[in-house]
């Protein structure tokens, strides 16, 4: 019997100490997720506007949210990691590729330069159905990607029609680029302007 206590003793202590030497390991930290883009604090609100409303003459152009005021969100990647997600309030049907670019935008949010580092797969989403739109219910939608980001990148979309935004008088923009901003070439010149916020969240995972 005292072979037999001994011996679970020793078990019992090879264990704590293998938890502890685990807790104390340097480079073992929990996963987190951080987001960029869209706070997704506004419903979409006179949206859906092609690229030539905004005189880009183009069918399909290159929006960057290139602006967040107060909470509505931040342009900006706040960490390095894989966006694993991106989560949007469409208010109808839209087809789009979504990107992470690189940007050098001008201070009053007008104009800017930008690059393309990464683009997702085609992705369509459908948006309210007509008894959620009859009763204001404008649900988010979470579409799964996984595309690396870096620290101070940003988000754009390559749609004809972006319906995830919210237009309102004196509401920010998103820079419309066209030709679209391809991967892997270089800085491009903004073509014009959507004042429109945009609705469209990154999630990443590190």
């Amino acid at each position: 019997m005292s072979a037999n206590i001994n011996t679970r003793r020793r078990v019992v202590s090879t264990l704590a100490a293998a938890v502890s030497a685990l807790a104390i390991a340097p480079g073992i930290a929990a996963a987190s997720t951080t987001w960029f883009g869209s706070s997704l604090d506004h419903m979409p609100a006179n949206s859906g506007n092609s690229c030539a409303d905004f005189g880009v003459q183009a069918g399909t152009c290159t929006h960057v949210g290139s602006d967040y005021p107060g909470f509505s969100g931040h342009a900006q990647a706040p960490a390095s990691g894989t966006i694993t997600a991106l989560k949007l309030i469409p208010a109808g049907p839209m087809t789009f590729t979504f990107e992470v670019v690189k940007t050098h935008v001008a201070s009053d949010f007008q104009s800017g330069r930008a690059q393309a580092v990464q683009r997702s797969r085609q992705i369509t989403v459908h948006g309210p159905t007509q008894d959620q739109m009859d009763n204001g219910d404008y649900p988010t939608v979470t579409v799964p990607v996984h595309l690396s980001v870096k620290k101070g990148q940003e988000l754009a979309i390559n749609t004809s029609s972006n319906t995830a935004e919210y237009c309102s008088d004196g509401t920010p923009g998103q820079l419309l680029f066209s030709p679209l901003l391809v991967p892997g070439h270089g800085f491009e010149n903004s073509s014009g302007v959507d004042d429109c916020l945009m609705l469209v969240q990154a999630v990443i995972h590190r």
